[in-house]
């Protein structure tokens, strides 16, 4: 085996506690640091790492003889006890040679770390419906790393530390599958403001708000309604706070004139309904041999981190017991491809890629 995962909760979010994981994971890859290649090395931490990831960074490469690592700060880890969040945990992936992207790679898969969504230099035609699945050669997956409490998540790229920009990263593979789950059901389609008052919506599409964008008659839990503002830059999104009797939206934050805006929700049916399908596509491209590897990126919304019930996750997992899984959380997560947005960036947002190592 030429790639290894480890992910380990530690008492002290400190370098030393960090290279224990790091020789666990090259122990695991069965790498011979002095003969054999390692192609690439993951590193990320929960925020508690966040003063030494500098210096971690650095010190994972003089460990591995690898200059290439990638990662940073995020909200939580997947690991086998669940999600890594409010202790101090880290994530090591190793790769060894095959993984390295060349002409004759059969598949990449793309990876970008960003803080912030404008960073990111991807457009999106904020009118699409999203396609549950993304079955394209070369895809990428993105993550923006800072969490809730929008603490600091410093990224590091070739062992070296960035600031403002994303951190990209690239592996080779085969039977690359990548699917995402949106975690919403849009109502209808976006209608235009025609009359609002502070943060009230009153009148879209020349209808009453509420009819105007198939409001259902009460809000829906755990997440509620949530209004998708259009914009030229991509969207923002309002929750709804209140339904009155003559179909106005009381809103957590105020829309203005001529703005396209369209109603979504979030339900436990829905979002079973999602994973039922996603196992579907699965099934009809891996058939009786499961993937070796499986990537994980996810809004906070995704997971336990926010709902103390959620198991779209585990779902997922359970498919596969025997595939190495590596799971991020962050803020929001998307889908891209080039240069564009597949399914832009949310933090209810589960995107999830399984692949095999190519071979040598």
């Amino acid at each position: 085996m030429t790639f290894a995962v480890s992910v380990s909760a530690v008492e002290l979010a400190n370098v030393d506690s960090a290279l224990t994981v790091v020789e666990q994971a090259i122990e695991q890859a069965g790498l011979r640091r002095h003969s054999d290649l390692v192609s690439r090395v993951w590193v990320f931490c929960t925020p508690h790492f966040a003063s030494c990831m500098d210096s971690l960074a650095h010190q994972v490469a003089v460990k591995t003889r690898c200059m290439n690592v990638w990662g940073g700060c995020v909200s939580g880890l997947l690991s086998d006890q669940g999600i890594l969040a409010h202790q101090p945990a880290l994530l090591v992936a190793i790769f060894g040679a095959e993984f390295e992207p060349t002409d004759d790679s059969p598949a990449r898969l793309a990876l970008s770390l960003a803080e912030n969504e404008q960073s990111w230099p991807y457009t999106w035609d904020a009118i699409q419906r999203e396609s549950a699945s993304a079955q394209h050669a070369n895809v990428g997956l993105g993550l923006l790393s800072y969490g809730a409490n929008y603490a600091t998540m410093p990224r590091v790229e070739h062992a070296r530390p960035q600031a403002d920009l994303p951190v990209n990263h690239e592996l080779a593979c085969q039977r690359l599958l990548t699917l995402n789950s949106e975690g919403l059901e849009f109502l209808g389609d976006a209608q235009r403001v025609n009359e609002c008052n502070g943060l009230f919506l009153i009148q879209a599409g020349n209808k009453p708000a509420a009819a105007a964008l198939n409001c259902p008659d009460q809000q829906t839990k755990p997440v509620g309604l949530r209004l998708q503002v259009i914009h030229e830059q991509g969207e923002s999104w309002i929750p709804v706070m209140e339904l009155h009797a003559d179909g106005t939206l009381g809103l957590a934050a105020p829309v203005m004139k001529g703005q396209l805006v369209r109603l979504a929700r979030r339900s436990d049916d829905g979002a079973t309904q999602d994973m039922q399908a996603l196992a579907t596509q699965l099934e009809q491209h891996f058939g009786d041999k499961p993937p070796s590897l499986g990537i994980i990126v996810a809004g906070f919304e995704r997971s336990s981190l926010c709902h103390d019930d959620q198991q779209d996750i585990q779902s997922i997992m359970a498919l596969y017991p025997n595939t190495q899984w590596i799971g991020l959380f962050g803020q929001a997560s998307g889908v891209f491809s080039a240069k564009h947005w597949i399914a832009p960036p949310r933090n209810n947002r589960l995107c999830i890629s399984l692949f095999d190592a190519p071979h040598v």
